[in-house]
This record gives structure tokens, sequence and C-alpha cells, in this order.
């Protein structure tokens, strides 16, 4: 999904990977034949147009938890729920329960002025919803529970105290699911710098080093950009 802001070092790795992503991708020019990570997929569902909808504004709200205000953030969760309502519909009983927990979790969080709680509870929301998906989604599940992954290590890095035991569990959720994914992808150099961020993320939640920290995650969200860059099918 569209990520709001980028460090300099994700952005570079993102142009770094703009050639051989290219190459990959038939939408970016007719001389380079097809990728397999590309082939043409069906219609996206209504079950998925709804669920990737809701899931977009958490997603949202998770990014801006530790900078807006809380009216502002009050506001988008609003946003977030008239979605999440269309979404509920379609959700299995067990999803729809935890959809509203989180709920109830959030707004807690909010009368607390909580930040670290809103972005936890916002990015379980958008695990619940991107998980929801059925088999006509166009860019694998994993993709974005590796995003999920990034951000929950994000808010944890900039809880006060820094959840340092969580963010080493988050790590290895993101290493877990990327373990299942990267032998799709074939893009050129694409694997090495999503494992070296990983490694990057694991290092500095080794050494407790909350710069290194931010940079390492800053890096994997942007490469989750170029993942599903990678993945987005042919029209």
């Amino acid at each position: 999904m569209i990520r709001i802001t980028q460090s300099l070092a994700g952005a570079a790795a993102i142009a770094v990977l703009a050639g051989p992503l290219a190459a990959c991708n038939p939408q970016a020019g007719t001389a380079s034949p097809p990728a397999m990570a590309n082939a043409a997929s069906p219609a996206v569902s209504d079950r998925n147009v709804r669920v990737l909808a809701a899931a977009e504004d958490y997603e949202t709200l998770t990014e801006t938890a530790f900078d807006k205000t809380f009216p502002e953030l009050s506001v988008s969760l609003t946003a977030a729920r008239q979605k999440a309502s269309k979404a509920r519909a379609v959700l299995a009983p067990d999803q729809a329960t935890r959809l509203d927990a989180l709920g109830v979790e959030i707004d807690a969080a909010l009368r607390d002025q909580n930040r670290s709680a809103i972005a936890i509870a916002a990015v379980e929301t958008f695990r619940v919803l991107v998980s929801a998906q059925d088999a006509s989604a166009q860019i694998p599940v994993e993709v974005s529970l590796l995003d999920y992954a990034g951000f929950r290590y994000d808010a944890n890095a900039k809880s006060r105290p820094i959840n340092w035991d969580q963010m080493t569990a988050d790590l290895a959720y993101a290493r877990e699911t990327w373990a299942r994914i990267s032998p799709r992808v074939t893009a050129k150099g694409l694997s090495g710098a999503f494992d070296s961020a990983l490694s990057g993320m694991e290092a500095a939640a080794a050494q407790k080093n909350a710069v290194a920290a931010g940079i390492a995650v800053s890096n994997e969200l942007a490469l989750v950009d170029a993942l599903e860059e990678h993945f987005k099918p042919a029209n």
C-alpha cells in the first residue's frame, strides 16, 4: 500500500532496485518479457475490495499515530470504521469478533492518549483485514503481512520505553513470512536487499540501537513497496 513517508535510505533502496524491477514488470515496457510474478490475475472480488479499502485506512492510522493530534486521529478512526463496517459483513465470525475487540482497544488508547497502543491496535486491525482476502488477491497476502511486521516493529521502537523484546518477536514474524514468499521473488537484487533489511532490524534490536532500528525498518517498509510493484499483475 502507499507509504506516507520514507527515509532517504528507504528511497535509495527503491531507486537501486528500479531498473531490475522494471525489467520484471511487463507494464514498464514491451522490451522485457513478463516475469512469472506478474502473470495476469482474475478480477479482484468485492470481498477483497472491501477489506483492502478498510485495511488501507488502518495502515494510515498506524503510520500517523505518533504524529497527528488526537482529534485528527479520532477523525481518521471514524473514516476507517466506515469502511471497516462494510468489510465486517464479509469476515468470518472469528475475524469479526477480533475486529470488534480491537475497536474497543483503539477507543481505550485514544481516551488514554496512548500513541503506541493506538498504533499497535490499528496495525493488528490491518492484519485481520488483509488476512481476510480470498484467492483473487492480486498481491500475495504475505506481502501485506511483511508491512504488518514492519509497522509493529516501528511502533514498538517508538514506544516509551522502547519494547525491545517485542521488536525481536516482530522481526521473527517477518522472517517467517519472508521465508514463505521469497522463493517467488524473481527481481534481481530484491531478495538480497530484503534479507539485508531484516538483518539490520535484527542487529538493531539486539544492540538496542534506536537510530539503527528506525533506519532498518524504514528500509524494510520501502522494500515492501518494491515487492508490491514486483507482484502487480499485468493488465
